[in-house]
């Protein structure tokens, strides 16, 4: 069967593949939606409109439901906004901007130049008052933290509220990496790395700009980002789209599961965010009663899926099963605190009581991790009390040596419950 990927079969079967997603969940209500992966604002404003019928057809999409539209600073994406902001419901924007320097723009291979990023901020800032986001990548070749502090003080000086910053990522097939790897560039070394972090979070900081995960900067808590915040709480979410991921509760768990009111009493308040190529379903946690100690290794409570990457693989897979996935893993309830203690420790809020005793309640916050944490605790890197587990400021910038050590303490106390 020969399938054409063309821009109007992905947008069609995007549609189809969401409300078979819906449809085989217990979501009744989304919160958010985030048009992102690509450059979803190439495309044309009736997607965005068809996506979101598409969800009130099968749920409740709810009256102040965060909405983004994630772009590049191009001329013709900007020309774009305009369209996209007559579109009932888009209500945030995530301007992937990257870097205000040529020489890494180029090395970055991205379209646009600098002015045409300073224009597309412009016209958004306009349209999107206190809605608009920008991306920004460090860690780029030559990159000092002098260079880089100017780079974003100027940024501070037209931005909205929201800032994202990401490390950059050298991936493997890329010219970049070829680069790399022959030696024709060089990186920047992991104490140059984490210096030039340091360099950004001191100056957001004193721009009133508030570190409320990793690498996401809010200038006030009404310009936090709704759909990510859900990612780090350990929540669920769908993936729509070529090579989209998921973690999601089915029906079928809850049909078939001897445990089989788990996901209804436990996921009962069902939030949906919804993705160009990730469709987010969000369930908040009630009931703490449903599994014994011994369950928690042994029943699955959900599943990680990941969809086919290739377009027309893709799109195969949803003309037959409604539904893209092409890899399944179930996963127990083991899996889902891990995920939860390893993104939760991401945020300023770190890993609540509230959560964790839903989670699992045989054991508190304090009795898994005060004791075995004290040298965490004594060179400042980590709090512990009994309402929640966090990260400290110089913790947040040594998170990656600290989790594997944190997730070891947690497979221990699971060890216990066999």
């Amino acid at each position: 069967m020969e399938v054409s990927p063309k821009r109007s079969d992905l947008c069609r079967f995007k549609v189809k593949e969401l409300q078979h997603n819906l449809q085989h969940s217990h979501i009744s209500s989304v919160q958010s939606v985030f048009f992102g992966g690509g450059t979803p604002s190439l495309a044309r404003p009736h997607m965005v409109e068809k996506v979101l019928a598409a969800i009130e057809e099968v749920c409740h999409l709810e009256e102040n439901a965060e909405i983004t539209l994630e772009g590049n600073p191009t001329s013709l994406e900007t020309k774009k906004l305009k369209d996209f902001r007559a579109v009932k419901g888009i209500n945030r924007v995530s301007i992937g901007v990257q870097a205000l320097d040529e020489s890494s723009l180029r090395l970055l291979n991205r379209d646009h130049s600098i002015k045409e990023a300073m224009q597309c901020i412009h016209v958004a800032k306009q349209l999107f008052p206190g809605r608009m986001s920008i991306d920004l990548i460090f860690g780029r070749p030559a990159q000092t933290t002098q260079s880089w502090a100017q780079e974003l003080e100027k940024v501070l000086s037209f931005c909205d509220d929201h800032i994202s910053l990401y490390q950059l990522t050298v991936e493997r097939g890329t010219k970049l990496f070829c680069q790399v790897k022959s030696g024709e560039v060089i990186m920047p070394s992991t104490d140059q790395m984490a210096d030039l972090y340091e360099v950004a979070v001191s100056l957001l900081d004193s721009s009133g700009f508030t570190r409320y995960e990793v690498s996401n900067f809010a200038r006030g808590y009404l310009a936090e980002c709704v759909h990510n915040k859900s990612y780090w709480q350990g929540l669920q979410y769908i993936g729509v789209g070529p090579g989209a991921h998921s973690r999601v509760v089915p029906k079928t768990i809850s049909e078939n599961n001897s445990v089989d009111n788990l996901c209804i009493s436990k996921f009962s308040r069902k939030e949906t965010h919804f993705n160009n190529s990730r469709n987010n379903e969000l369930h908040s946690l009630q009931n703490n009663n449903c599994l014994s100690k011994n369950d928690y290794n042994n029943y699955t409570v959900r599943e990680a899926r990941v969809n086919a990457a290739d377009p027309a693989n893709w799109l195969r897979e949803v003309t037959l099963n409604g539904s893209g996935v092409r890899k399944i893993t179930p996963q127990t309830m083991f899996d889902v605190i891990c995920e939860y203690v390893a993104s939760g420790l991401r945020t300023n809020t770190g890993i609540t009581a509230e959560t964790w005793n839903i989670l699992l309640p045989h054991i508190t916050l304090w009795e898994a991790f005060h004791e075995s944490t004290v040298w965490l605790q004594e060179n400042k890197l980590l709090q512990v009390s009994s309402e929640r587990v966090k990260a400290t400021r110089q913790g947040l910038n040594v998170l990656d040596s600290i989790l594997p050590y944190l997730l070891n303490i947690l497979e221990e106390k699971f060890t216990k419950f066999d």
